[in-house]
């Protein structure tokens, strides 16, 4: 049993190094896209690292209430320009981010297995095969800051929130000597909770709650730490700079038609991003509930598929926005599957082949098989996946690092009005946000009009890249 156990551990540490790099790589190849160069312009007009604070200010005043983020991202960028010359430091850092987020979910999972390779393999899969918006939420600097760092953060406090529970019920309460301290860590932490991203922390204070109702005992810890994260949401929602932003979003419906209207986008999302997921968690509470599982048993995977459908409905209460919001959810939905998985019986216990037994150890071998095999099958899927995807993401990166030094250099002879071509659609892949940001024929666009101001033209204008000059 202990070699067995060291063998797991072996893998397990070898899965989480893996998870590292393959990560990092991708990150690697992906350039500076879209507000990373609004931020990028604003950065480096700073002047200092006091003036990034500064900067925030103004935005949560004019713009936005995210600023655990976007002070995030500032920081990386600040740090990149004035030491690294280029995007490294925060490659590094996603990609450590990334890697915690997939142990959160282990650990979320809570297996009885110690060093589970299987569980973690498949949380860090599923979020590779079916994470919202990879290539926004991921990969892309700005929407990285936005939702993996800021659901990371969440996920933390959810880790640290259910132990700690588990931990005084267990005990019969509180550790008195730790109890101030405890009490100030969880406040804190649940301010920046809070902070982070609109439907995911409220998600999370949820969650919160109904953890605390269902133990039917309120520790101190937790009163601070949903006080926490109710400060935290309130000042993110609360900005100023919200309310003027709204003005410039427009619904084609208002009233109880626009919730409707917006209840109906909601759920066609869902449709379209988790699916597959769906169909996979109705599964599993199919197989566990014919297993013989109660309520006890799957209490976490209803609370958290729970907290996804509260996180993902809850956006009916804004404009609803780009699927890129999602990502929070989804990673809420991903855990409940890895919960289940773990949860599912095999027959491992019981290896006697006797003439009694022997359909008992075929629904075993075919269990282990169904089980292990899932994950294996989805690796290998993987594999060539993404292969495929980081050769087009190299060629990418070269089209868009061309790209950029020609603008430089065209900025630098003083033109006013420029044009470079568009990206090719062979290369396209889900993993990069190059596409949806790419610019146009049109000089008036958008994406268009941020490289023409990040650069200091009058006008960018995109040409078809099969032109021949």
């Amino acid at each position: 049993m202990i070699r067995e156990e060291n063998t797991r551990k072996r893998l397990f540490i070898i899965s989480v190094i893996v998870c590292f790099v393959t990560i990092l790589i991708y990150e690697m190849l992906t350039p500076m896209l879209m507000d990373d160069m609004s931020y990028g312009k604003q950065v480096q007009e700073a002047g200092s690292f006091l003036g990034l604070f500064a900067q925030e200010h103004h935005q949560y005043m004019t713009w936005t209430g995210r600023s655990v983020a976007h002070l995030m991202l500032r920081i990386f960028m600040y740090i990149d320009m004035h030491t690294l010359g280029g995007r490294v430091f925060f490659n590094i850092v996603a990609a450590a981010v990334f890697t915690a987020l997939t142990l959160l979910i282990y650990r979320n999972a809570n297996s009885n297995i110690r060093y589970d390779v299987g569980a973690y393999l498949l949380g860090v899969l599923l979020i590779w095969l079916f994470a919202v918006s990879f290539g926004q939420t991921i990969l892309w600097e700005t929407g990285a800051c936005n939702y993996l760092f800021t659901t990371t953060i969440v996920m933390a406090m959810v880790t640290v929130y259910r132990n700690v529970y588990d931990k005084c019920q267990a005990e019969g309460g509180e550790d008195k000597s730790k109890k101030a301290l405890s009490c100030i860590g969880m406040f804190l932490l649940g301010v920046v909770s809070g902070w982070c991203n609109e439907n995911t922390s409220g998600g999370l204070l949820l969650l919160m709650i109904i953890v605390a109702v269902y133990y039917k005992k309120l520790y101190a810890f937790a009163i601070s730490a949903m006080a926490g994260t109710a400060v935290g949401l309130g000042f993110m929602v609360l900005a100023p700079g919200n309310a003027i932003r709204s003005q410039y979003m427009e619904e084609a419906h208002t009233g109880l038609l626009g919730m409707a209207a917006r209840f109906l986008k909601i759920t066609l999302v869902l449709k379209e991003e988790f699916m597959v997921l769906l169909i996979i968690i109705a599964v599993l509470f199919l197989l566990l509930k014919l297993q013989g599982k109660v309520f006890k048993d799957l209490k976490a995977m209803i609370l958290f598929v729970f907290i996804f459908f509260a996180t993902s409905y809850s956006l009916i209460l804004t404009v609803t926005p780009q699927e890129r919001a999602f990502f929070g959810a989804g990673i809420f939905l991903i855990v409940a599957i890895v919960q289940g998985y773990c949860r599912i019986s095999t027959g491992e216990a019981d290896n006697t082949v006797a003439d009694g037994n022997a359909d008992k150890s075929e629904k075993t071998v075919l269990l282990q098989t169904v089980k292990y095999g899932t994950v294996v099958a989805m690796a290998i899927y993987m594999l060539f996946t993404y292969i495929e995807s980081g050769a087009n993401l190299a060629r990418i990166y070269r089209e868009e690092q061309n790209r950029y030094s020609y603008l430089e250099e065209q900025a630098a002879k003083g033109e006013e009005d420029v044009e470079i071509p568009m990206l090719s659609d062979q290369f396209y892949t889900k993993y990069t946000s190059a596409y949806t940001c790419d610019v146009s024929d049109d000089w008036t666009n958008w994406n268009n009009m941020m490289i023409a101001e990040y650069y200091g033209f009058k006008t960018v204008l995109g040409v078809d890249p099969d032109t021949e000059e």
